[in-house]
């Protein structure tokens, strides 16, 4: 009777940290640090990705169509070189992230797929506000500690010049 009693506590404290991992609540707050992570290319960003991830960014901009496809090592090295750019123009940056939905899977809520809409304000001392508006999709996937991207596709669109 005891090692029932323990195997269902054992279960309930199981989906009680699936359920909690994945919460709204948490999921919205680990995708702000993420971005915010992103913006400051802090050590170990690239652990936020699974080492399977598959990265879609779509971006449409004042001279076209900008896009990225790839896996973990493609997505890091862009966040690098993207970040060199970020790191010498200094700008203030802000983002709005507003979550739109979270549909947990996977038994027992493994993973979970997080759609939200983001708008992010890049403010360039002497120079007009350049401004995006997009979509994400996240899969997000549960492990012990965190959760790490799996999946990622963005839709969005900007006042960047190319």
């Amino acid at each position: 009777m005891k090692k029932l009693v323990w195997l269902a506590a054992l279960v309930a404290l199981f989906y009680g940290h699936s359920r909690w991992m994945l919460s709204e609540s948490r999921v919205l707050r680990w995708i702000e640090a993420h971005e915010q992570a992103v913006f400051e290319q802090k050590e170990g960003v690239c652990n936020h990705f699974s080492f399977d991830t598959e990265v879609s960014v779509r971006a449409v901009h004042a001279k076209g169509e900008w896009q990225l496809d790839g896996d973990r090592a493609y997505v890091c090295d862009y966040i690098k070189a993207a970040n060199a750019t970020v790191r010498l123009l200094k700008p203030a940056i802000s983002t709005d992230t507003q979550l739109v939905s979270v549909q947990r899977s996977g038994f027992p809520w493994m993973s979970a797929e997080v759609k939200v809409k983001q708008a992010t304000q890049f403010d360039l001392p002497g120079r007009p506000a350049l401004t995006e508006t997009g979509e994400t999709t996240y899969v997000l996937r549960r492990t012990i500690k965190t959760v790490q991207i799996a999946k990622m596709t963005t839709r969005s669109e900007g006042n960047f010049p190319r």
